[in-house]
């Protein structure tokens, strides 16, 4: 190669736009921006640049999913049961992440005596956590944790909301405002909290939100028209709203008792207003996620009662949250996996990742990770009896990806 090429080709990768248009193209795995510092100073200065980092998150939209948390047993310490929350990665070398970078173990120490904490999510790089033993007089307490630096927020919740009904779930979610925010950098935007109690005298649902911006808990929004109990731990963000899996009753439905229907429970973030969907007609609501469909919306993976067969239902809502659902495919898991007839679903649907569309199911104590949209599986490994049953969070978000990046290339 002549001088006179070698010196064109220095001279467009010396130009910070054009080496920055090549650079943002690199997959979105853990080790690739490192390893692009490692050529030389002038990359290295281009990689760790905030601006490039924020536009490399826009690029990609979607992180591979990193792994898990896990709410193992309890550990029995002095008398008192005790979490150990443990960060279990998916992804195989070079970009496996260490379960010590996203150990929750500094904010858990720090936290004082709390004698039973219960994961409800981990959303846009921030991981929520309940004090299931904090009592009603002193209001319900729950934690916000940055899992890379350990630090955590204590939340009181106030005991004018919290007397109005037992606590049944919450989550976390950025609070960023800006037009045009893409999740990715929220480690330095404000995050929000959303509490969904069931009032104690009819079980209709009652909700507050938290600003970290403000530091206030807002007003109590409520919903007057159906009595309504939420089933599962984790919820599900579908473009701008919350959902929990519920069961439902209406005022007409029966006056004296509550008489459940699989439904799903909305909070509309842009409204703040909580809404009463219902569910797809399945007899057993147990086995199912609230998923989202490939054009953003609402749907509800399910298994089969006593079965192998996994159905994933589409809703179509109207501008009354009027919800018609149709099964949209039917899949046999025995065929797709390829088990054997012995084998049974042992935990059933752990969890879903909203960011990736991957299902976590449990198949004879080993952990398969699903594709919804391709149907390509990962058998992860297996694991204890005990591992299942217990509260499983996953970790996919481009924000876990941005902050390792510009942690890994300080390191090189």
């Amino acid at each position: 190669m002549s001088d006179q090429t070698t010196g064109r080709h220095s001279s467009v990768l010396d130009n910070d736009d054009l080496l920055g248009e090549i650079l943002l193209r690199v997959p979105p795995q853990p080790s690739s921006l490192p390893r692009v510092s490692l050529v030389c100073k002038h990359w290295r200065r281009v990689v760790s640049d905030p601006w490039f980092l924020r536009r490399f998150c826009a690029h990609h939209m979607k992180a591979p999913l990193l792994g898990f948390f896990e709410d193992r047993l309890q550990r029995y310490r002095q008398g008192k049961m005790l979490n150990d929350f443990v960060f279990n990665p998916i992804l195989e070398p070079p970009d496996c992440i260490p379960p010590q970078r996203f150990s929750l173990g500094p904010a858990l120490a720090s936290m004082g005596p709390v004698n039973r904490l219960l994961m409800l999510g981990c959303r846009h790089g921030r991981v929520i956590l309940t004090d299931m033993s904090s009592s009603s007089t002193s209001g319900s307490t729950v934690f916000v944790c940055d899992p890379i630096t350990g630090n955590h927020e204590r939340l009181v919740v106030p005991e004018e909301f919290s007397s109005l009904g037992d606590f049944m779930n919450g989550t976390v979610f950025c609070g960023a405002s800006e037009r045009g925010h893409v999740h990715g950098a929220c480690h330095s935007s404000p995050f929000k909290v959303i509490l969904v109690y069931m009032s104690r005298n009819d079980c209709r649902p009652i909700a507050c939100v938290y600003s970290s911006e403000t530091r206030t808990w807002g007003n109590t929004i409520r919903h007057g028209d159906h009595q309504c109990k939420i089933i599962d731990i984790s919820s599900t963000l579908i473009a701008h709203s919350l959902y929990w899996k519920s069961l439902y009753s209406r005022d007409e439905d029966h006056v004296e008792r509550f008489v459940p229907k699989p439904g799903l429970l909305k909070f509309d973030l842009d409204r703040q207003s909580l809404v009463v969907l219902k569910g797809p007609p399945i007899g057993y609501f147990g086995r199912s996620k609230i998923i989202k469909t490939v054009d953003e919306g609402v749907g509800i993976a399910t298994l089969s009662n006593g079965t192998m067969q996994l159905r994933v239902w589409h809703s179509n809502v109207n501008c009354h949250d009027v919800a018609t659902w149709v099964l949209f495919k039917t899949v046999d898991l025995y065929s797709i996996f390829g088990l054997q007839k012995h084998e049974s679903m042992g935990g059933g649907i752990l969890a879903y990742d909203e960011d990736g569309g991957i299902l976590f199911l449990c198949v004879d104590y080993s952990l398969f990770l699903l594709q919804l949209d391709t149907m390509q599986f990962k058998r992860h490994h297996s694991m204890e009896r005990r591992g299942f049953g217990t509260a499983t969070a996953g970790v996919g978000m481009m924000e876990m990806i941005f902050r390792m990046i510009r942690k890994m290339i300080s390191w090189v």
